[in-house]
């Protein structure tokens, strides 16, 4: 890999951790509404992209929409509702569950094989993932981070059903899901949430960086980098990067969000980092990048 790219690839994962930042941010601490910001952040992306969609239409677009149902409204909705309790750093340690998950899905429905180290990797990164989420002496589990859980897994979903739809060009897979968020997200947050106007003069400041980081630094310029890297290079080279994600993530959260790490946290991430790492090797199928 050329030293300019793996510099490309950092600054990707750096956008990526900071967007678990900005988000918890504004979702914890401001009335800032999960489907509102996702709405807002599609809005943006469409500003700046939807000329694409008047471009030639992709092949397979059924499947395309598939893909940009799970990557877009499911993911984004069990994302932006975990964020609003749960931390930047558990929850960008819980998104690596991706790759076992993308694994796992990848065995179901495209045939791959799994041979048993791989499995005793996904394995050790599950049984990390419940020591993460699990709260000693509450008698239950994290419920923020079991919703960043459902949003990987949806990722995961959309990782795999991306592998039928071909050759798609970054533009029209950014462009296309950002319309499908506005479709699913718009009149969600119109039934479900309340006293828009008076979110707008509360917290217009928050809502407005949060979504125009996730749409301009995360949506086209990470997503638009990472799947020209992709095609540059092995998937085997690119995916195992993706794990400084975590890393700035965790940094960020703490030295931004005064974040406390939690002794679960570390014991999760000894067990899933490694494990996360030894599939992501092995990895064949494009992993879509963190949201």
């Amino acid at each position: 890999m050329k030293l300019t790219d793996f510099f490309i690839m950092m600054a990707c994962c750096l956008a990526w951790g900071g967007n678990f930042v900005v988000s918890a941010w504004a979702l914890g601490n401001y009335p800032v509404p999960p489907f509102m910001l996702a709405a807002i952040r599609a809005i943006l992306v469409l500003l700046l992209m939807g000329w694409v969609l008047f471009q030639t239409r992709p092949e397979k677009v059924g499947l395309l929409l598939i893909v940009c149902a799970c990557v877009g409204p499911i993911h984004l909705g069990f994302l932006y509702t975990g964020l609003q309790t749960a931390s930047a750093s558990g929850s960008s340690i819980i998104s690596q569950i991706l790759i076992p998950f993308a694994t796992l899905l990848s065995v179901a429905f495209l045939g791959e094989r799994v041979g048993w180290r791989r499995s005793l990797a996904i394995i050790g990164a599950i049984i990390g993932v419940v020591i993460m989420v699990y709260e000693p002496g509450a008698l239950r589990f994290d419920i923020g981070l079991i919703y960043i859980i459902a949003a990987y897994f949806a990722l995961a979903v959309g990782s795999v059903v991306m592998k039928r739809v071909g050759n798609v060009d970054w533009k029209q897979y950014v462009t296309w899901m950002a319309l499908v968020v506005l479709i699913v997200m718009a009149p969600a947050s119109l039934v479900f949430e309340a006293g828009h106007a008076q979110i707008w003069a509360e917290a217009k400041g928050p809502l407005l960086i949060a979504a125009g980081y996730a749409a301009i630094c995360v949506t086209i310029l990470a997503h638009g980098q990472y799947f020209r890297l992709v095609r540059a290079y092995d998937i085997s080279q690119i995916v195992p990067l993706t794990l400084m994600t975590t890393v700035f993530a965790c940094i960020l959260g703490v030295v931004f969000l005064k974040e406390q790490i939690y002794l679960r946290y570390l014991l999760g991430a000894v067990l899933i980092l490694p494990c996360v790492l030894y599939i992501a090797r092995k990895q064949t199928i494009v992993i879509i990048p963190e949201d």
